[in-house]
């Protein structure tokens, strides 16, 4: 197996609204309470406009985006017993995602993504059983059998507890995207995943709020933990990549943007697929790059790129 996945599995409902329009920031990610979902979700059938249903989740969309690019993929974590979670798991195996380790039990976990005039974006989360997963959910020899183990947030202290476990217990070289839920946690929180991971993806705000520097001093500091490579994700900016042979700065691609939910799950997918494909460091950002900028050109993963997108690269680079 190439690479296991580790994270919250969620459905995104994604809706077209200002997010002032209902007293919410643009731009960040919270956790709501049961009852402030349900306001929401009433407030939104008058004032906005449902885009799409969607898989969700940040390591799952790079799992689901790896699957569709052709790559052999599985995944670690729970879905509810009802129609939402037989949503969830149809939707990845649909592209090859082996679910046997993905365990059932009460409500799956719900997610309402608010795209606003400037395709920013507000994320409101109900956790649900996202939050259950612990230490007896794991199967180390199952991650054991990939090159990769992608990990990404969860919002409860159990399961983050679990994906400690699990980085201390696996042969699988690390991937870790922490979203700022986990980087809000703290360095000191993070250490135990991050001292054993071999790339780290991370934005300039989480790299900041993680170090207290700039996301160029940042990802330096963070670079002496160990980590092989950093790849810093900066939005409209692009990205930086470290590592301590290589420094880079990749433009993004020019192209039509419609919603920019889970590009920078796509990024990551894009990056890995590279370092399966033995790429340059170079090429597998430049393949990341290009993976995300063709998934913001429509809703949810209908855009996620297929194994074509592998052609330009792994023949002759680009």
């Amino acid at each position: 197996m190439d690479v296991v996945g580790l994270g919250a599995l969620n459905v995104d409902l994604i809706y077209q609204v200002d997010p002032l329009l209902l007293g919410l920031e643009a731009g960040r990610e919270r956790v709501g309470s049961y009852h402030e979902f349900e306001d929401l979700l009433n407030s939104l059938k008058s004032k906005a406009k449902l885009r799409i249903k969607n898989g969700g989740g940040s390591a799952a969309n790079t799992i689901y985006a790896l699957a569709k690019m052709g790559f052999s993929c599985g995944y670690l974590g729970k879905v509810g017993k009802d129609g939402e979670g037989d949503f969830l798991l149809e939707g990845l195996m649909k592209v090859g995602v082996n679910t046997e380790k993905i365990k059932r039990e009460g409500r799956s976990g719900l997610c309402v993504v608010l795209l606003g005039k400037r395709k920013d974006r507000s994320i409101i989360i109900l956790p649900h059983t996202n939050d259950t997963f612990s230490d007896s959910d794991l199967d180390p020899e199952y991650v054991n059998e990939a090159e990769f183990l992608h990990m990404s947030s969860f919002l409860g202290d159990v399961p983050f507890k679990a994906q400690k476990t699990i980085a201390r217990k696996t042969r699988a070289k690390i991937s870790f995207d922490p979203g700022e839920p986990h980087a809000s946690k703290g360095m000191k929180e993070l250490i135990p995943i991050l001292e054993r991971t071999f790339i780290l993806f991370s934005t300039g705000r989480e790299v900041e709020i993680l170090t207290h520097h700039d996301y160029k001093e940042g990802c330096k500091e963070l670079l002496k933990l160990g980590i092989e490579i950093v790849a810093c994700k900066l939005g409209e900016k692009g990205s930086y990549i470290l590592c301590q042979e290589e420094e880079l700065e990749i433009f993004p691609q020019e192209g039509k943007i419609v919603d920019t939910t889970g590009a920078g799950d796509v990024y990551a997918a894009g990056f890995l697929a590279g370092l399966l494909k033995k790429l340059s460091l170079a090429e597998c950002a430049r393949l990341a790059t290009l993976a995300a900028s063709q998934s913001i050109r429509g809703f949810g993963r209908k855009t996620y790129p297929g194994q074509e997108i592998l052609s330009g690269f792994t023949k002759k680079g680009r």
